[in-house]
């Protein structure tokens, strides 16, 4: 079963956090997620355990435990992502969360269809004097007949 510990503090390493979950099963891998530029601890990472017994334990003893002055976290982390998941495809599998433009909270910030007072015939009409086409354009070439032109040195 793979864990999710969140709250690390900086120095923390992936050695420790195994050493830390030893204690309730075997664990097969744990990892503390670093910066790819710098190489600091992003004070996150993900703990494989080999039992969910032993897994169960360590959330049910390590989860609000303090370490040098931080809460620690620790859930299940939820599923990988599957490169056939991602895109804009059906619903998702198995998964309680809803998908990120589903509407449930923010929701999706494209309209679905036009909104009337923003771009329907009841909006207010425009009082710039220039927008009436009753007036005759004006061209470029229109200004250079009245004012004498300056000689480029």
């Amino acid at each position: 079963m793979k864990l999710f510990v969140a709250k690390l503090p900086q120095n923390v390493t992936s050695e420790r956090l195994k050493a830390m979950f030893e204690t309730y099963g075997g664990v097969l891998d744990a990892k503390v997620i670093t910066d790819r530029d710098t190489g600091m601890s992003k004070c996150y990472g993900f703990v494989e355990m080999d039992s969910e017994a032993g897994a169960q334990a360590a959330i049910e003893n390590l989860n609000g435990v303090e370490m040098e002055g931080k809460e620690v976290l620790v859930k299940e982390s939820d599923p990988a992502p599957r490169s056939n998941d991602r895109g804009r495809g059906g619903p998702p599998r198995g998964g309680s969360r809803p998908p990120f433009n589903s509407g449930g909270g923010g929701g999706d910030r494209r309209p679905s269809a036009p909104r009337s007072d923003r771009w329907g015939d009841d909006r207010p009409k425009s009082t710039n004097r220039y927008q009436d086409n009753d007036r005759p354009k004006k061209r470029y070439d229109d200004d250079f007949d009245d004012k004498p032109r300056r000689k480029r040195i």
